[in-house]
């Protein structure tokens, strides 16, 4: 498969999804009232559902490379630490504060780098990633939850941050996924049925509710702060951290690994956690269309650039 085709097979269903939402509210399908009642089912049941399901539906205990999985860990907190000392530098308002630091750390790596990883490393590869997802999918959580909850208090304030990590539903989500698949705990096949058909909602659900929430209108508003959040995710810290990871000595899918958490664009579930906690929902919009779509142009470039390292 050619990286042109790799890189929009990847990203343009994203697109595609969010554009039916998009049409939807044209028609008057969908409102503002309707999308922010909706939006708070998706966060409190399906997405939780959705990681409990990939979380617990592969063996990730199987593929464990502690190596690999402390890079990944130890670059997302430094790209958290980084952006939360540094976006309240140059952006005054406390909604859009926590929408940028999540949309610089979180990336779309169910969607997005699953499937580039599978296609650039091979399927033999997957659990490798699924065990870097539940890394990344507990850190993104708290390190969402930690900048929004800060930045809605106007300082840091422990106990909501705390309060906010244990009562989130998407960490409630990954933490039992893990309970059951450490203590070995059986789901029924019926249990199991019912669990995949609730999760899969989840993700075309928040993309259409994603599509009818962005006004085109309103990038100009925001052309700063989705300039800096997309070149943040897409460009900078895949260039900082994806040449220390090849100077360390990672190679082909040790490195595939870690170029699609880097280089994925903002996660789609950034939009719903940040409308669900004070956050600036149209912003974070923004940013989850802006960064998908200028990721079919990046996810490509870097493909070119690592290919001596990432290709068998």
């Amino acid at each position: 498969m050619s990286t042109i085709t790799l890189a929009f097979d990847a990203v343009f269903p994203i697109l595609a999804t969010m554009a039916i939402g998009f049409a939807a509210r044209k028609a008057g399908l969908l409102d503002d009232n309707l999308i922010k009642k909706t939006n708070r089912l998706v966060f409190c049941l399906f997405l939780p559902v959705l990681i409990f399901v990939n979380l617990y539906g592969t063996d990730f205990m199987s593929y464990l490379d502690v190596r690999l999985i402390i890079f990944v860990a130890v670059t997302t907190i430094v790209i958290f630490l980084a952006a939360f000392m540094l976006v309240p530098l140059f952006e005054k308002e406390n909604s859009r504060r926590g929408v940028m630091i999540q949309g610089m750390v979180r990336g779309n790596v169910v969607y997005i780098g699953l499937p580039v990883l599978i296609t650039l490393a091979g399927n033999q590869y997957a659990g490798l990633m699924a065990l870097a997802i539940v890394t990344t999918v507990l850190l993104y959580n708290i390190t969402s939850i930690i900048a929004l909850e800060t930045f809605r208090h106007s300082k840091i304030a422990i106990v909501p941050i705390f309060k906010g990590i244990a009562t989130n539903p998407l960490i409630l989500g990954a933490l039992t996924a893990v309970i059951f698949v450490s203590f070995d705990i059986p789901i029924g096949d019926t249990a199991w049925s019912v669990l995949d058909s609730v999760s899969g909602v989840a993700t075309p659900l928040a993309l259409i509710l994603l599509g009818g929430s962005i006004r085109f209108s309103h990038a100009k508003k925001y052309r700063v702060q989705i300039f800096f959040t997309v070149f943040v995710k897409l460009i900078l810290a895949p260039a900082i951290f994806i040449p220390i990871a090849i100077f360390l000595g990672y190679a082909h899918y040790e490195l595939v690994v870690i170029f699609v958490v880097l280089a994925a664009p903002t996660a789609v579930a950034t939009f719903t956690v940040a409308q669900n906690m004070g956050g600036d929902g149209d912003l974070a919009a923004q940013i989850v269309a802006w960064s998908s779509t200028f990721s079919l142009g990046t996810i490509f470039l870097w493909i070119i650039i690592l290919q001596n390292y990432i290709l068998p």
